[in-house]
């Protein structure tokens, strides 16, 4: 099973309303420019979660563009350069096989390690370690969409 991108939002106060009440896990990229990371370019430049429909992706994003979330890389590109995000609600990711949104982040985060040499500039961490019990994730990801 393969894990594509599609549909993408400008991350602004507009667009970001069409994720109020969504859990899930989000992807903020660059439209402009890409990063060199250590094994290959991409434009992606975080990889975030909400774990709740009370923090939901909405209040996430929006802590980001405004730079409330204290991630200042974000908001500071966000004012100097096109960024856009996408997203896959936590409903949609329980089909690939773990339902812990934790785990999920941390598949993605090292998965995006494995193919560029490094985590997102803007996540600076690797999240979470996932459990000996925790299910693993049986999908590989389609990164070519932020090439």
């Amino acid at each position: 099973m393969r894990i594509l991108f599609t549909q993408t939002y400008n991350l602004s106060e507009q667009e970001i309303k069409f994720v109020r009440g969504v859990a899930g896990i989000y992807f903020i990229y660059l439209t402009e420019s890409e990063i060199a990371y250590p094994f290959a370019n991409s434009k992606l430049i975080y990889i975030g979660m909400s774990e709740s429909k009370q923090n939901s992706l909405f209040k996430r994003l929006g802590g980001h563009l405004s730079g409330q979330s204290g991630n200042m890389g974000i908001s500071n590109y966000a004012k100097t350069q096109g960024v856009k995000f996408t997203y896959y609600s936590a409903d949609v990711l329980r089909n690939y096989g773990n339902e812990n949104l934790f785990d999920i982040e941390s598949f993605f985060l090292s998965d995006f390690f494995n193919h560029y040499g490094c985590f997102p500039i803007c996540n600076g961490q690797s999240g979470h370690k996932p459990s000996e019990t925790s299910r693993p994730i049986t999908a590989s990801v389609d990164w070519s969409f932020f090439d």
